[in-house]
């Protein structure tokens, strides 16, 4: 009998797929990338709201191993507004969310708001236990709105268009990070203009080092060449992935020794991040060659201990949304559209409160243009530090950071007036 809940189904069907796609590196059979896809960008609904970073690498590994022509994902009645339905025999795809469970000392569980009405000297005698819930989701091509709407499906599809952005040499250029790197605005400096052997982040020092671009410039064809362009980028990427670990920003204590347990972890927090934000700005990122010696290790701890993925996919997020957010200040400098923060006003949350929860981890619990929001568990340096920070702006300024981290991706459902966090 299987007792599994759609929370646990949904970190074995991620395990799985990670797995999947490790052993096809280990064997050779996979020459693409980490996710290896055609169409890029952050997967979303159909609305434009776009979901998690742990969700998003997973959703973009589906799009591109079914070879859809979107990463557009929508829930069954969202199909169902669209007058549109579900291919016959379509498997769905689960997407992820935390959730928290409250009882009282008696053993009754009560939901957020009578727990929210409580006394703080009640609160404490509660056990609040954090645990992750799913729901279901279909990509727009295991549907029929391509017949039913064809207008719409094609307005959709040509939004995942990637135009081809090469420097004189033929590489692929990206301005953003371009303009990131010439003007030193990354969160550490990355020197890129030297030749070195192999590129590195520098923990003592705090810096990167990047071999010079034409160092990467080996192909022989041109199409080789442009891919060389992304080859560049994608290992910048992995190293300032690294750098977010750093005590002073994401603390992944990354003192670890080459063949300690979590240096593996670390690695592929940096491999998965690069590959994230890759995607997202239009290419693929490939496994590092020192990489592969580490796949042995992922498989067995994956298939071991499934819930490895979450952890892993936590610090992800972190660091994509680091990386992400400093990209889209380059872009908006650029007069491009940023990636993130669409539609989100932080000036609607109101009523937010930040509290530890029983077994020490801390939340954040928010309204938006008076709706109220389930609460998210949120790192534990961020949540320590808002409740040490006096009120001012800094204090703020966090606070508005992690409302957008957390709550980044909703949809509101006016009919029946409620939102659901994607």
């Amino acid at each position: 009998m299987n007792n599994k809940t759609p929370g646990q189904h949904a970190i074995d069907k991620f395990a799985e797929m990670m797995i999947s796609r490790m052993e096809e590196m280990k064997n050779g059979t996979w020459k693409k990338g980490w996710i290896g896809g055609k169409v890029y960008g952050l997967p979303q609904n159909i609305s434009g709201r776009m979901y998690s970073y742990s969700n998003a690498l997973f959703l973009n590994m589906d799009t591109a191993v079914k070879g859809y022509t979107t990463p557009i994902y929508l829930t069954f009645l969202q199909v169902q507004k669209e007058e549109a339905r579900v291919k016959k025999g379509e498997e769905s795809m689960p997407v992820i969310y935390w959730d928290l469970s409250i009882k009282t000392p008696e053993g009754k569980n009560i939901d957020r708001k009578k727990y929210e009405n409580l006394s703080e000297e009640d609160k404490e005698k509660c056990l609040v236990i954090p645990f992750i819930k799913a729901y279901n989701v279909f990509n727009l091509d295991q549907t029929n709105l391509k017949e039913v709407n064809r207008d719409k499906y094609d307005e959709i599809v040509a939004k995942f268009k990637n135009p081809i952005s090469k420097d004189k040499t033929g590489m692929y250029e990206n301005m953003a990070l371009d303009r990131m790197f010439e003007k030193q605005e990354w969160v550490c400096p990355i020197h890129f203009s030297n030749r070195v052997e192999s590129p590195h982040y520098r923990t003592s020092t705090d810096e990167i080092f990047i071999p010079k671009k034409e160092q990467f410039n080996i192909g022989r064809t041109k199409n080789d060449i442009y891919k060389d362009g992304m080859e560049f980028y994608s290992t910048v990427l992995h190293e300032m992935a690294h750098s977010t670990g750093a005590e002073n920003r994401l603390n992944r204590n990354l003192k670890n020794k080459f063949n300690e347990p979590q240096y593996a972890k670390e690695e592929l927090v940096a491999e998965l991040t690069a590959a994230n934000i890759s995607n997202v700005l239009g290419f693929d990122k490939r496994i590092l060659d020192n990489n592969a010696a580490y796949l042995d290790g992922w498989i067995s701890v994956l298939k071991e201990n499934p819930k490895f993925i979450v952890s892993v996919m936590a610090d992800v997020n972190k660091a994509s949304d680091m990386i992400l957010r400093e990209i889209d200040k380059q872009k908006i400098s650029l007069g491009e559209k940023p990636f993130l923060d669409k539609g989100i006003d932080t000036q609607k949350f109101k009523d937010i409160s930040v509290f530890k929860t029983k077994n020490g981890e801390y939340a954040i619990r928010a309204t938006y243009d008076g709706k109220e929001l389930e609460s998210r568990i949120i790192d534990t340096a961020i949540g320590e530090s808002i409740l040490k920070l006096k009120n001012g702006e800094d204090k703020d300024r966090l606070i508005n950071k992690t409302l957008r981290e957390v709550y980044g991706n909703f949809e509101i459902n006016k009919k029946e007036n409620n939102i659901k966090i994607k």
